[in-house]
């Protein structure tokens, strides 16, 4: 397709700011030294580093920023957070609680630990709109129970979780089980303060809040327990080696000033194109069920995910590509089948309709006209592949019926 196209797959990756751009640009071409190293030019570097981590800790809340731990990304934060964790602790039995709804950052290394014998996972179902009921990771907390780690947004669905509360009845339970919460999705839309949320680890990354790829952080409070997991040299207290992404850091910095500063205008901003598809996809493409939280103030600004029944999600999704229109599936193909997104499974609905999975997620350059389009182009792509497909459409099972409700 030739002519302008709509990026509509926020929740995967934000462009990055021209601010953040501009910000970098030095550490690129003149500043680009080793900050570990003693000459000027790396101690500029040094500098650069200090600053950003530090207006970092302020943004989140923390209180040294020594409690910020940059790592590539969200999936290595999270990798190090129950990891390190599970390593550090001398603990007899080291048993985890997590939820069926978690990014697979979490939850296949969960289960890869499992697999070597060093820990027992825990895996929570979820309430039907994709979040978890605090009083059931309370009652899933053992004596032998090292960690908990619950999303605080769901990527998929944008079902948020109360952290505060499932942290003040986790320690009310045992006081020695340290919480991780992966912030990757809520920190640029709602705002993180770690003190609210109470937890002693907490993952967010750069490229979700129009920041660069490759610069993630892990904040880790003082006196939580935790072994690292990549090493070779003294960087980030010795718990990350590695050479800094100075730039990437600068950016990631400049990033979360400006989500901070923007907030309230990207939340109304979003809110009100996500209400228009919220509304709209249903009474325009039957057999589609809107998933995640019913209620705005529960779900993700921007968030905007459903289920197409009778169709595959990556089906969808070639031909919305085909029209100009950039999406995402909870789907994931693998070996020329498409398997249901684990996430709507974990929340109960049948693998048939998951399978047509879709996740539009809006962002700052949307525009009314982006979300008219698609209003406009969806209806007939299902139209079409329905049309195509060998298994006649019929009446839905009832097994489906409560998603339509």
């Amino acid at each position: 397709m030739t002519g302008p196209r709509t990026y509509l797959d926020h929740a995967a990756t934000t462009p990055p700011a021209p601010e953040v751009v501009q910000a970098m640009l030095p550490y690129l071409t003149e500043m680009w030294h080793n900050p570990s190293s003693i000459y000027v030019e790396a101690q500029e570097a040094a500098k650069a580093l200090d600053r950003s981590r530090a207006r970092i800790a302020q943004l989140v809340g923390a209180a040294d920023p020594d409690e910020i731990v940059f790592t590539s990304g969200g999936s290595e934060s999270d990798n190090l957070a129950l990891r390190g964790v599970v390593a550090a602790s001398t603990r007899r039995g080291k048993h985890v609680v997590t939820t069926g709804v978690e990014h697979h950052a979490v939850l296949d290394p969960l289960e890869q630990m499992e697999r070597e014998g060093v820990a027992e996972v825990t895996v929570l179902p979820v309430r039907p709109d994709g979040s978890v009921d605090p009083a059931a990771v309370e009652d899933a907390v053992r004596e032998d129970t090292v960690l908990v780690s619950v999303m605080h947004a769901n990527n998929e669905v944008g079902a948020l979780n109360d952290i505060a509360e499932i942290v003040r009845r986790v320690r009310a339970k045992n006081p020695r089980t340290v919480v991780h919460t992966d912030a990757v999705q809520s920190a640029a839309h709602l705002g993180v303060h770690v003190d609210r949320l109470g937890v002693d680890l907490m993952t967010f990354t750069a490229h979700k809040m129009y920041g660069p790829r490759g610069a993630g952080a892990l904040y880790v409070r003082h006196g939580t327990p935790l072994q690292g997991q990549i090493l070779g040299g003294g960087q980030e207290r010795r718990i990350r080696a590695g050479t800094e992404n100075t730039a990437a850091v600068v950016g990631f910095a400049r990033a979360m000033e400006l989500a901070a500063e923007r907030r309230e205008a990207d939340i109304s901003h979003e809110r009100a194109l996500q209400e228009r598809l919220l509304e709209e996809l249903p009474r325009r493409v039957p057999m589609l069920a809107i998933t995640g939280p019913k209620d705005a103030d529960s779900r993700l600004p921007g968030n905007v995910s459903c289920a197409v029944g009778f169709v595959e999600g990556e089906s969808v999704l070639l031909a919305l590509d085909l029209a100009g229109i950039a999406a995402s599936s909870g789907s994931a193909c693998t070996t020329g089948s498409v398997e249901p997104s684990h996430v709507l499974v974990a929340m109960g609905m049948p693998g048939e309709l998951a399978r047509g999975s879709l996740r539009f997620t809006l962002g700052r350059q949307n525009t009314e006209a982006d979300v008219e389009r698609v209003l406009e182009v969806l209806p007939g792509i299902v139209q079409r592949l329905r049309a195509l497909s060998p298994i006649p459409v019929t009446e839905p099972p009832s097994d489906w019926a409560p998603w339509f409700e």
